[in-house]
């Protein structure tokens, strides 16, 4: 895999259309390279794709990081709404997630940065965690560390990559949001033993290291989890079934997998709720054969409490094979479909 931070950029969809981006300067290219060139190299692992979760904020950029030795992406979208520290107000949701979430609340200062681990979520395959970065000095191109986030459970690895969002209060302050994925071998509903670890891209040897303890049992045991028997047919053949929806306060999933094992094209699928509002799911993440969208609350803000069926139909275009601009030139790839999910 190319370690080109320009191929990086276009290896995740990015449609940038209805928001400003934020240009890079010389300096923040050539820190981007150098986080790559250490990451990258020799994984062997099969490619992943990420993509920055909802409620886009204009003006700030993102970091999705493959941790361990996955892949490493960046991605030019935000996922910070509004500055909190609140995971809920962050996400845009309206919902009570004080039954789910863990107030850590504690700080670790190393290097001229104090980092503080707000709150963390469990929820299923993923943990949402809330920090902050105080700077002693007044952030500048040159002192903006890139900081990715590693997860460990019970002393054991268990990140398979991470996506999110950051934006600036002041001139010292940076709030960040990040979804984890963790492992499909670890049980998130029991009490677990958890180190969440700040790494500085930058400078590899500066960490900021948490403790605590936490579990996810109250929010699996409110998804409700729907099982899908629905395909369709990508141009080069490719079947993609669509297996199951989840559905809890964080929002909406529907996990998929392929006949091929791979999947080379975006995937979005587009429709209604019986209430009559938009509703859309597009592609969070591919690994190892299995497949999961979102719901997007970026145009259409979050799904209905009242609805209960969804009418999609699946869109899809495939990825550049090279580096190059990602096509937003989604065409139709299958029949409206009906869910069935409250």
């Amino acid at each position: 895999m190319s370690s080109n931070i320009y191929e990086l950029l276009n290896d995740v969809k990015t449609d940038m259309g209805n928001y400003k981006i934020k240009e890079t300067n010389d300096m923040e290219n050539k820190r981007w390279k150098k986080a790559a060139a250490k990451n990258i190299m020799g994984t062997g692992k099969k490619k992943k794709r990420w993509k920055p979760i909802a409620a886009v904020c204009a003006a700030a950029v993102v970091l999705a990081v493959g941790v361990g030795s996955a892949p490493l992406h960046y991605v030019v979208q935000a996922a910070v709404k509004s500055i909190s520290y609140d995971i809920a107000s962050i996400l845009g949701i309206k919902k009570n997630l004080e039954p789910y979430k863990t107030v850590v609340g504690k700080s670790v200062t190393a290097n001229g940065i104090t980092v503080t681990l707000n709150e963390v979520i469990l929820n299923e395959d993923e943990i949402v965690v809330s920090s902050t970065r105080e700077y002693d000095e007044k952030i500048t191109d040159e002192n903006k560390s890139i900081i990715g986030v590693h997860v460990y459970i019970n002393g054991k690895s268990v990140s398979d990559g991470a996506s999110g969002g950051e934006k600036q209060e002041g001139d010292r302050t940076i709030v960040s949001i990040s979804e984890c994925d963790i492992s499909k071998d670890v049980d998130l509903s029991q009490t677990l033993d958890f180190e969440i670890q700040f790494v500085d891209y930058d400078n590899m040897g500066k960490t900021w290291d948490f403790e605590f303890s936490s579990s996810g049992e109250e929010l699996a045991q409110s998804t409700n989890t729907v099982e899908l028997d629905e395909t369709f047919t990508l141009e080069d053949g490719t079947e993609v079934y669509l297996n199951k929806m989840t559905d809890n306060a964080l929002g909406q999933k529907i996990y998929f997998s392929t006949s091929t094992g791979e999947c080379d094209y975006d995937l979005v699928l587009k429709g209604f709720d019986d209430c009559g509002n938009a509703v859309e799911f597009t592609l969070s993440r591919w690994s190892d054969g299995v497949g999961r969208l979102n719901i997007s609350t970026i145009q259409n803000g979050n799904l209905s409490d009242e609805a209960a069926e969804l009418y999609l139909t699946p869109y899809a275009v495939k990825f550049p094979e090279q580096s190059g601009r990602l096509s937003n030139d989604f065409k139709q790839a299958g029949e409206e479909f009906t869910i069935h999910f409250r």
